[in-house]
């Protein structure tokens, strides 16, 4: 099909390309080249837009593969030990999710809900400086320094955030599993992880709750005659075999962990599970001035930071404190859970309740009942004041007030104070704002930073995460080739030449998006979230309209074949009348191959037919790779030829190799902040060396320096 297909097109073209021909045909066309360029009216290839590198490449001639690689990720990277929740409620490290490549994960969406999503590329980026960020909520991640994470005015770096900032996390995990084990089960493994020994020959529980006794013992004898039977191969009784089969036997007070089964298992099992943990290590109390104390305590950390993350799952949130405590003439260090939020309270006292405090629960019921809470946790930062202050215009203050129903009109502390979600909700009602009411009643917590430290070297994973690039990890939102991307746009702007992009990871949107926030100048995140101020609508219009009237052409096919580019540039050709002036692959390492040979041959098959491709059509081949982790256990990290990623033949076979580099990268402190370079490794027909652009990140884009 392929064959017959080429065939036709040229018959069509009227422009046999094969057999031999006289040598005067080609040195009368060379000849009119080189005249043409000598009185300055042609470059000898086509234009990149970027001055520097056009004068050492002399253009990307047509027929040429060329060659853009950088390393993946840019940096923006977690340690291989950061814990993310799938959908069906296990808890997994990045690591693990690199290692299979799948998983269902959540993502914050541009309506500030969060959603399942799944990766479509899964980063192994070596070793690097790793930092840890720590919250008023007592959470943790350990991330690279340009790893971003979200705050009320979008997302940034770390290297940019300083303790006191706000950073978003769930206000709640909604995510539960679907396994079920028996009730008795459950109650044990509370039991014996709250009040447990499960060091000495057998299992023991020390509590003396006559209550709590009574229920340990029910549970015990519920094991079947089965689970005996099956478990009982030795002198160890049933209950020890059972705890060593889960991974809790054997563990002291202090690495005690709540094993992964309880992760999976459904909502009710889950509340049960935290119902009776609480019953041993737990407390419920009212103060005589009304105020609520419940909480927990451990020496674990590790189990501490999962009941947190349990607890988030039923909407309750709690700050995880480090103690220290007296035990046995001594003190040692522990760690609390406290649950102070009026709404955390009726949420646990609700859904979970404490088992043999159901006299207390009462007395908390009334407690809230009578005694209204105004929280002074789950706010808005005082940041959205400036939003809001661009969405009224010159509305006075007061007047907006009014509008909105709010007591005390006359001072409403603009500008001083975190807001409540229910005064910005009553805002943006009044200013008919859909962006102000989204994050009002958003799925979102912020939450301070307490302290950022460096920790050391260690190894770090990402994902990449289609069109929302965020995911959840340790319980706080995260985030995840612009420069090709960028020389496409010049050429169909300046040169009016059609543009075919095959985007083999992002979306048709996505790229849409990145277009857009470069020429209209306007920060990608504040796109993709809708969050762009009045005065920037005007600024997107005309941006919309210039790019409408390009002729880029995107193909989002997953995984596509160099046949189907070749039959898709055909045809844009044809429609075009030969008027195409790049083709563009990102990237090169997603496409397929035959899949009968190995990767690197199906590599080097793959290389040779884009090759075929360029000359066949006559127009540059811009093929996106990626580099090996090799560049980054140098000392020098500027990338070499030898650095491209599973295949030599993509050298041999490129006409022009590029290489991008930006020192800022490794190093945050670089003098040469803001800037790329583009180095040429492979110049088949000219000169090789080093060219210097401006690229601001805010806009995925690149600028000439000059």
């Amino acid at each position: 099909l392929d064959e017959a297909e080429k065939k036709i097109f040229r018959l069509s073209q009227k422009r046999p390309q094969e057999g031999l021909i006289h040598i005067s045909d080609p040195l009368i066309k060379s000849y009119s080249d080189i005249e043409k360029l000598h009185q300055k009216t042609a470059t000898p290839g086509i234009e990149s837009g970027f001055y520097d590198l056009d004068a050492l490449t002399t253009g990307f001639q047509r027929s040429d593969l060329i060659i853009v690689a950088g390393r993946p990720s840019m940096g923006k990277c977690l340690a291989a030990t950061s814990e993310i929740v799938l959908e069906d409620g296990s808890l997994v490290t990045i690591e693990e999710i690199y290692r299979s490549r799948q998983g269902k994960l959540l993502t914050l969406q541009n309506n500030w809900k969060f959603a399942l999503t799944e990766p479509c590329n899964f980063v192994d980026d070596g070793i690097k400086p790793v930092f840890r960020l720590t919250t008023k909520l007592g959470k943790t991640i350990e991330t690279t320094i340009t790893h971003p994470f979200l705050t009320i005015q979008g997302w940034q770096k770390l290297s940019e955030l300083k303790p006191g900032d706000k950073i978003a996390v769930p206000r709640q995990i909604n995510i539960f599993g679907r396994e079920i084990i028996a009730d008795y089960q459950v109650k044990l493994l509370a039991y014996l992880i709250g009040d447990g020994c499960l060091t000495n020959t057998s299992p023991q529980f020390t509590n003396n709750n006559p209550l709590l006794q009574e229920d340990f013992i029910e549970a015990v004898n519920q094991f079947t005659h089965y689970e005996i039977t099956v478990l009982s191969k030795n002198s160890k009784n049933a209950v020890t075999l059972w705890l060593e089969n889960i991974g809790l036997w054997g563990k002291n007070s202090h690495t005690k962990t709540i094993p992964a089964i309880i992760f999976r298992l459904d909502r009710p099992l889950i509340a049960l599970f935290l119902n009776r943990l609480f019953a041993t290590d737990g407390w419920l109390s009212v103060l005589k001035s009304g105020q609520v104390q419940l909480g927990y305590a451990t020496v674990s950390k590790k189990l501490a930071e999962q009941i947190q993350h349990l607890l988030l799952r039923f909407g309750v949130i709690s700050k995880l404190k480090k103690r220290s405590v007296q035990y046995k003439g001594c003190r040692r260090q522990a760690w609390q859970i406290d649950i102070t939020d009026a709404k955390s309270i009726k949420i646990f006292i609700e859904t979970i309740k404490i088992f043999g405090k159901e006299k207390m629960i009462d007395l908390v019921k009334e407690a809230l009942a009578n005694k209204r809470y105004q929280t002074n946790c789950d706010l808005i930062p005082r940041e959205i004041w400036q939003k809001i202050a661009l969405a009224k215009g010159d509305e006075p203050w007061a007047s907006l007030a009014e509008r909105a129903g709010i007591k005390g009109s006359s001072n409403i502390h603009a500008g001083q104070r975190n807001l409540s979600r229910e005064r910005l909700f009553k805002l943006a009602l009044a200013l008919d704002n859909l962006s102000l009411q989204q994050l009002s009643n958003s799925e979102v917590y912020w939450d301070e930073i307490i302290s950022i430290e460096y920790i050391d070297d260690r190894q770090v994973y990402d994902l990449t995460i289609p069109e929302t690039h965020n995911f959840v990890a340790n319980d706080i939102c995260v985030h995840n080739t612009s420069f090709a991307l960028n020389i496409a746009h010049n050429i169909a702007k300046n040169q009016k030449l059609s543009i075919a992009i095959f985007s083999l990871e992002m979306s048709k949107e996505q790229l849409a998006f990145r277009l857009l926030a470069s020429e209209a100048k306007i920060e990608s995140n504040k796109l993709r979230s809708g969050r762009f101020v009045q005065q920037e609508s005007e600024s997107l219009s005309v941006a919309l309209g210039n790019l409408s009237t390009l002729p880029i052409y995107v193909d989002d096919t997953a995984n596509i074949s160099v046949m189907q580019m070749r039959s898709q540039v055909r045809r844009l050709q044809a429609e075009s009348k030969g008027k195409l002036g790049l083709v563009l692959i990102d990237y090169l390492q997603l496409m397929e191959g035959s899949g009968t040979d190995n990767r690197v041959q199906e590599l080097s098959r793959i290389t040779r037919s884009l090759k075929g491709l360029a000359r066949e059509a006559e127009v540059p081949v811009i093929a996106l790779s990626q580099l090996s982790r090799g560049v980054e256990a140098r000392t020098n990290k500027r990338p070499m030829m030898s650095d491209l990623r599973e295949s030599g033949s993509i050298e041999q076979d490129a006409d022009l190799v590029i290489m991008l580099y930006r020192d800022e990268y490794y190093n945050p402190d670089s003098p040469d902040h803001g800037t790329a370079e583009v180095i040429v490794t492979k110049h088949r027909n000219g000169p090789v060396g080093t060219i210097k652009l401006q690229f601001k990140p805010e806009f995925t884009q690149f600028r000439n320096s000059g």
